[in-house]
């Protein structure tokens, strides 16, 4: 089985995403001392856009590496070509700027772009992805 390079580096980033904004939530709880609260902190707080950039990070991460796979099994002993290598690129970059958005937003009750955008490239670009692997499946 041939696995393209490029959804193999995207894959990791993703994962690796999700494990340097776990250490930071841990850094954040450490450096404002709140190691475990009832309530939920206020959306401008440092804690909770930590905590929503990791949360939402790990919440899609498992479908991105998933369809990524998918896509990898479809194109097995092929190159997967422009539009699917462009694709990973465009989702994996709607995870960091989704996680840069939470992080750098005022606040998380409001909207920002860099949250939006890569909210977008990652429902499109996944979609895509996997609307791909099944054609090619069919």
């Amino acid at each position: 089985m041939q696995i393209h390079t490029v959804i193999i580096i995207c894959g990791a980033l993703v994962a690796a995403l999700v494990f340097l904004l776990g250490f930071w939530v841990s850094i954040t709880r450490a450096s404002t001392k709140v190691i475990y609260h009832d309530e939920i902190s206020p959306p401008d707080s440092r804690l909770a856009k930590a905590q929503r950039a990791h949360g939402n990070s790990a919440e899609y991460a498992g479908a991105v590496i998933g369809v990524f796979v998918l896509t990898s099994f479809a194109f097995t002993g092929r190159d997967p070509g422009l539009l699917v290598t462009s694709l990973v690129i465009a989702v994996t970059a709607g995870r960091f700027s989704h996680a840069l958005g939470c992080l750098t937003c005022k606040t998380l009750a409001a909207p920002h772009p860099l949250k939006f955008i890569g909210a977008l490239l990652t429902y499109l670009g996944g979609l895509a992805l996997a609307g791909l692997a099944l054609a090619r499946a069919v």
